[in-house]
């Protein structure tokens, strides 16, 4: 598989544009609607916090989407930070081929 070049687009921005902007929502009304707090979906909104499972099924449940849309988008994004930052120093770990 061919490594994006690009960080993915983090779920909150996506759930921003496709959703609240695109449909004329506030993120007030979307808190309201989804059972968090208005500060939450806001940072949720502008990247700040990740998508999590919780989140990812309020959403779902409150767009008619897919639980696993949500947790993918935040997972994409995830890996795309952990192997573009700052890598940890780790040992190599011998793996035996006949265990």
């Amino acid at each position: 598989m061919e490594k994006m070049t690009r960080c993915p687009t983090h779920p909150g921005l996506i759930f921003r544009v496709q959703i609240l902007e695109e449909h004329g929502i506030s993120v007030t009304k979307a808190a309201k609607a989804l059972g968090v707090s208005r500060t939450t979906m806001s940072n949720f909104c502008h990247g700040h916090i990740p998508c999590s499972a919780d989140l990812a099924q309020r959403i779902a449940l409150a767009t008619d989407s897919n639980v696993g849309l949500w947790i993918n988008l935040q997972a994409n994004y995830d890996a795309w930070q952990a192997e573009h930052g700052e890598q940890p120093v780790v040992e190599k770990l011998i793996l035996n081929s006949a265990a």
